[in-house]
């Protein structure tokens, strides 16, 4: 566990987190994309990407990294390295692994704990002997867009993103660990 400048606490993940992480994934996950996608479609994503199941058996997968965010004891962003996913072939990099989530509630945008969530990926990410993080981003998100850019991340391809059975236009971004 880690004490940040920004006054937040950052730990790994347990299997404890699962139900909050679980809700707190569908509220962010809405709360940034409920507008893209219809109901039925962003309805279908949700249900299958973040329940309380799900979430424990990513907490209890050693090729999957939780971090949790807290501020006064409160979960208010999460983080996943999921080191066992291929890169794209867009990303040209060796010893990659994938930031296969990171939300913030909007609550704390702006705050500086993005970034000091970020920085504790990245530690995650050398102890396990990687140089290189990669994403995937939505081309319409220009807020997520300039924080990757700002820690680094360059644009190097693009992927596909289903959201139920509508397709996103995502960015595979990738920076150095």
């Amino acid at each position: 566990m880690s004490e940040t400048d920004s006054g937040l606490t950052i730990r790994r993940g347990v299997a404890a987190d699962a139900p909050e992480l679980a809700r707190n994934m569908a509220q962010w996950f809405l709360a940034a994309y409920a507008h893209a996608s219809d109901a039925a479609n962003t309805g279908a994503f949700v249900a299958a990407n973040f329940d309380a199941a799900r979430q424990a058996a990513e907490l209890a997968d050693p090729s999957i990294v939780t971090l949790l965010a807290e501020s006064a004891g409160v979960m208010v962003g999460y983080a996943q390295l999921r080191l066992a996913r291929p890169a794209p072939d867009c990303v040209d990099k060796d010893a990659s692994a994938e930031v296969g989530r990171f939300y913030f509630a909007p609550s704390q945008h702006g705050r500086g704990g993005a970034a000091a969530l970020m920085q504790a990926l990245r530690a995650q990410a050398r102890e396990r002997g990687r140089y290189w993080l990669w994403l995937l981003v939505w081309q319409e998100a220009p807020q997520a867009i300039r924080f990757y850019e700002k820690q680094g991340f360059e644009k190097v391809g693009t992927a596909v993103f289903l959201v139920g059975e509508d397709r996103k236009a995502d960015w595979v971004m990738c920076g150095p660990v």
